[in-house]
């Protein structure tokens, strides 16, 4: 499986990773070792760890390709850098340029919201 990630993936530009764990320690080196042109940036951007909280990350993988390893979320950014942005993301949003479909469950649904299914592009927003 593995193999055929890296084959259909090799040439992405950005990783969007929520899994990480033994999904991503696959995943990692079969993109990289599938890359035409390993010089090219690939940056890798974890934002989740459905899959794990840890990898093995072999040195020589570091080294044989030009590979940047990021995290996403709050404590990688600024408070103000994220405020900064609200105003051009509320803009794209209302303009239509940035569709949002969200799926509004009260807070005091929670639980229920762990197992709710959404349509692809669609998230849950908890409401008060």
């Amino acid at each position: 499986m593995a193999e055929r990630l890296g084959q259909a993936a090799a040439d992405v530009d950005v990783v969007i990773d929520y899994l990480w764990g033994h999904v991503t320690q696959q995943a990692m080196p079969a993109l990289l070792t599938a890359r035409a042109d390993r010089a090219k940036a690939l940056t890798w951007i974890q934002i989740g760890s459905m899959a794990g909280q840890n990898i093995n990350l072999p040195s020589s993988l570091l080294r044989a390709a030009n590979l940047n390893v990021m995290g996403s979320g709050q404590g990688s950014v600024t408070t103000a850098g994220i405020v900064a942005e609200l105003p051009s993301l509320a803009e794209r949003i209302v303009s239509g340029e940035l569709a949002v479909d969200p799926l509004l469950i009260p807070l005091s649904q929670v639980e229920e919201a762990w197992n709710t299914w959404t349509a692809p592009g669609q998230r849950i927003v908890l409401t008060p």
